[in-house]
C-alpha cells in the first residue's frame, strides 16, 4: 500500500485526485498507476483502470473474452488508496483480478456522490468473486485523496475553477 501512497502523491503533484494503484503477483510489483482524469482530460483515466490499461499492454498477452475463463489477472491482488468506483470495480471483474487491497472507502470518508455504493454490493449484483481486503493505512490514503475538497467538486476535469470550464 506504501507504493499506491507514492502515485496517489504523485496524482495529486499533477492536479489530480490523489488515488494511486498497483497490481502484485507472487509479491512482486508488476504495474502501478494514479489518477490522471484531469491532467490527461481523460474521465476514465481513474488509478485502477490506468493501471489495468497499462499492465494489459505491458503483458503483450490477448485479453480473454468476457466469462469464457479465467481472466487475464486471475491469481493478481491490486491495491488501490481508494474503494475503487463501479467502473473500476467491473473492471476488475473482467481482469479476473482475484483480491483487491482497499486503503479508504467511501463511506468511512463521508463520500456521498455515490449513493449507499459498495464494492461488496457491485460484486453481489455481478455475480463475480473477488477477495476483498479494507482498511489498509485508511487514514493516510483519505489524506491524499483530495484533504480539504468535496469529492464531486474534484471528479470533473470539468470544474467550474478548472481550465475546462463550463
Amino acid at each position: 500500500m506504501r507504493v499506491a501512497l507514492a502515485e496517489a502523491a504523485r496524482a495529486r503533484a499533477e492536479g489530480n485526485i490523489g488515488v494511486g494503484s498497483l497490481v502484485v503477483r507472487d509479491g512482486v510489483v508488476i504495474g502501478r498507476g494514479r489518477n490522471t482524469v484531469n491532467s490527461s482530460r481523460d474521465i476514465t483515466a481513474h488509478a485502477e483502470t490506468v493501471t489495468l490499461r497499462d499492465l494489459s499492454l505491458a503483458m503483450g498477452a490477448p485479453i480473454p473474452p468476457y466469462l469464457s475463463g479465467p481472466g487475464l489477472l486471475t491469481g493478481h491482488v491490486l491495491y488501490t488508496t481508494v474503494e475503487p468506483c463501479p467502473m473500476c470495480a467491473f473492471a476488475c471483474c473482467i481482469a479476473g483480478v482475484s483480491t483487491i487491497v482497499i486503503g479508504a472507502r467511501f463511506a468511512r470518508m463521508g463520500v456521498r456522490t455515490h449513493g449507499d455504493y459498495t464494492i461488496e454490493k457491485l460484486l453481489e449484483l455481478t455475480g463475480h468473486r473477488v477477495e476483498i481486503v479494507s482498511g489498509i493505512l485508511h487514514d493516510e490514503c483519505a489524506a491524499l485523496r483530495s484533504p480539504g475538497t468535496r469529492w464531486a467538486a474534484t471528479c470533473s476535469p470539468f470544474r467550474a475553477d478548472g481550465p475546462g470550464r463550463w
